[in-house]
């Protein structure tokens, strides 16, 4: 599997989260707490929403923990929203295309999990995604097939119920190829000003997902307002770390974390 962390709150540069944490994702990628995979080597990525409207994306196929890059970006950039992610391939080619997070236009995703039988069911799922979306698709992963089908199923004006409907199209296509394998995802989804997360298996094992507020360089005057969700805690301070129950999500917004449950 995966691991991802999303940060939305006062301006911090990438590597605070990043590589300044007691469990940073950097870490994770080398050892994973959280995680049936211990090891995240299969590429990275990054995405950070600055003056601009459309995330600046940085991703590549080296190890995290070995990109001397990634850690000079991160010491420079400064963002308010970012997305970061480890990727531990499923079984789709380790190529840069394939790497998280991905984007369209303002738009950016992220997921951790797997569509159970993504080679039998590939071509079903793929044309579940509109015509003037599909010439979108950049890499062969069912993460990024997922994030077109739930645009095409009307992500930019309802992210929770475009997540659902796309997850529901999903394991009916599975279910009509007699896929055994489970549906597994915690995956996060932005427009730049909102973060919507969200945790569901098709048998009760969801990847895990958590919130919380670790401490950055950030400068905040509420304490109560949490600015980070991610695949596992990067610090050992329970008190401030929240799980996800299975079947359920979060919605950010202006430091406010908001609970739902996931209609399926």
């Amino acid at each position: 599997m995966c691991r991802w962390v999303a940060y939305a709150g006062p301006d911090i540069f990438l590597e605070d989260l990043i590589f300044h944490q007691e469990n940073s994702i950097i870490h994770q990628s080398l050892s994973a707490k959280h995680s049936e995979w211990v090891t995240n080597g299969d590429g990275f990525g990054v995405a950070w929403y600055g003056k601009r409207t459309a995330p600046g994306l940085f991703k590549d196929i080296l190890p995290a923990w070995n990109d001397s890059n990634l850690r000079s970006l991160a010491s420079q950039i400064q963002s308010r929203l970012f997305f970061a992610h480890v990727r531990a391939s499923t079984g789709t080619a380790v190529t840069r295309t394939n790497c998280h997070p991905f984007t369209y236009k303002n738009w950016a995703l992220m997921h951790n999990g797997k569509i159970g039988g993504w080679s039998s069911c590939r071509k079903e799922i793929e044309s579940l995604i509109h015509h003037d979306l599909y010439h979108h698709r950049q890499g062969t992963t069912d993460s990024e097939a997922l994030f077109l089908v739930a645009l095409s199923s009307g992500l930019i004006d309802d992210p929770r119920r475009a997540i659902e409907q796309a997850c529901g199209q999903v394991l009916s296509v599975m279910q009509r190829s007699g896929v055994d394998e489970p549906l597994r995802l915690s995956l996060a989804v932005t427009d730049g000003q909102e973060v919507w997360a969200f945790r569901f298996s098709s048998d009760g094992h969801s990847p895990t997902l958590f919130y919380g507020t670790p401490q950055t360089r950030g400068e905040s005057t509420d304490a109560d307002m949490i600015h980070t969700i991610a695949s596992e805690p990067s610090d050992s301070q329970a008190h401030h770390w929240h799980a996800v129950s299975e079947s359920s999500g979060v919605h950010w917004k202006s430091g406010r974390i908001t609970a739902f449950s996931l209609q399926l």
